[in-house]
């Protein structure tokens, strides 16, 4: 097995130290700032950066015009040389880090032998690189006796032309989104933890899958060791569950960071949003470690929901379209399903109102009509249905529907303050909306 081994020479960069120096006061054309001191490049700010600060980005950065070892060499680099330990954070505030084929990888990390241990946290960012042979972040640490750590939060991470990640005799924590060619990840002698993300290689080589972990038996020779690689416990999503041993080339991990048991104490909506996430039927707000509980949910996302709830085959909807304000792709085959099946009318005048928060009525209505033509199930009475001081304000073409909901217990009233109301008019949560869809089921199953 060839594929391993491209770790970096000892000597390739023996004496590679940064040599930028501070810029001074903070200046608008400042790359990069450590408090309020700004830096003319982001290499200048990793020369100076100290144990326990923070590196923060104020422009996007380009490895063609950033230079390290006295701009000798392309690329954006921290190379560890101190015998003490350092810890720091790069966090690149929205922007992003870039390489070409004319540059070195978008970002190298590396570690001399002699150097203390060493943690670097990459955060609210991306670090890309275009171009064949070159990575997007390399982490390699020449010395077995001490610890180099590289984690990962809120990224994505990416390269079209190799693996988004190498990393060798080191060890990453990622929540991040990471794509690359022949592995998203590529390591030797290297524990990874993958906290969250989705994960992909794009190429055609599926021989070690999209994570490929080895362990390093000689200079020529290696095995692959996914014991290596380990994932966020339950109640995390690992799609798919035997990867490991399929190596496939696409790899989610749905691990909410805003939905966790705190000091022993679980959200209301804990059991009822990792539920859904386990059917298929949520899987993030923009990635798999976000879910915003209580942002409110659109109608194209509840029709999303639906869809995914139904395990709907979409195929047959490709290239549909019947709302015209109905334009992103990742929502309209469902809209279409949807309206197909009777379950959403639209808005009038040949609208969807996609983006719109969904009250709760309307969702009373959605569900109330999935329950019929999907499901196929008549209404019963679960529940005693109370008298509630705002059941006039319910619309008339909702009221059969949110009566039904509410004898089935698929919802329930709101308490504000010393009162229990339906508030019809009021949106629905992601976090409403699970526990909603979770007593559907619970419903279903009981019918």
């Amino acid at each position: 097995m060839n594929k391993q081994f491209r770790q970096i020479g000892a000597t390739a960069l023996v004496g590679a130290m940064l040599c930028g120096m501070s810029t001074g006061a903070f200046a608008v054309s400042d790359v990069a700032k450590i408090g309020s001191t700004g830096y003319a490049s982001l290499n200048k700010a990793l020369e100076a950066v100290k144990d326990g600060q923070t590196i923060t980005l104020l422009q996007n950065v380009s490895g063609d015009t950033e230079a390290y070892s006295g701009g000798a060499a392309a690329g954006v680099a921290y190379i560890h040389e101190d015998a003490a330990g350092k810890s720091f954070t790069i966090d690149l505030n929205q922007k992003s880090i870039t390489a070409s084929a004319d540059s070195q990888d978008a970002l190298l990390i590396y570690a001399h032998s002699g150097a203390g241990n060493l943690s670097i946290t990459l955060k609210n960012g991306s670090i890309s690189a275009s171009g064949t042979g070159i990575d997007g972040i390399w982490v390699q640490d020449n010395d077995p006796s001490t610890s180099t750590i590289v984690t990962l939060r809120n990224m994505n991470v990416s390269a079209d032309g190799e693996a988004a990640i190498n990393c060798f005799d080191a060890n990453l924590d990622v929540q991040a989104t990471v794509t690359g060619v022949d592995d998203a990840i590529y390591a030797e002698n290297s524990a990874i933890h993958l906290l969250a993300g989705s994960f992909e290689a794009t190429g055609t080589d599926t021989e070690d899958g999209v994570i490929a972990c080895y362990q390093r038996i000689d200079e020529e020779n290696g095995e692959l060791n996914m014991a290596q690689v380990t994932t966020a416990e339950e109640p995390a999503v690992v799609r798919p569950a035997d990867w490991k041993t399929t190596l496939p080339m696409r790899l989610t991990v749905t691990n909410f960071q805003d939905v966790q048991i705190n000091e022993g104490k679980k959200p209301w909506y804990y059991d009822y949003v990792y539920e859904m996430a386990n059917r298929g039927v949520v899987s993030g707000d923009g990635n798999v470690w976000t879910f915003s509980p209580n942002k409110n949910v659109t109608r194209e996302q509840f029709a999303v929901m639906l869809a995914g709830a139904a395990g709907a085959d979409l195929s047959a909807y490709e290239g549909k379209k019947t709302f015209s304000d109905v334009t992103h792709t990742w929502s309209i085959r469902q809209i279409e399903w949807a309206y197909d099946n009777g379950i959403v009318s639209g808005t009038g005048n040949g609208k969807f109102s996609p983006t719109a928060a969904i009250t709760r009525e309307q969702a009373c209505v959605m569900l109330y009509k999935y329950q019929a033509n999907i499901l196929n199930i008549e209404p019963r009475q679960v529940v005693e249905v109370g008298t509630y001081p705002d059941s006039d304000e319910i619309s008339t073409w909702a009221e059969t529907a949110v009566q039904t909901m509410l004898m089935e217990g698929i919802i329930t009233g709101s308490k504000q303050g010393d009162t229990v109301k339906i508030l019809p008019k009021g949106n629905a949560s992601r976090a409403q909306v699970c526990t909603m869809l979770s007593a559907m089921f619970r419903f279903a199953a009981q019918s």
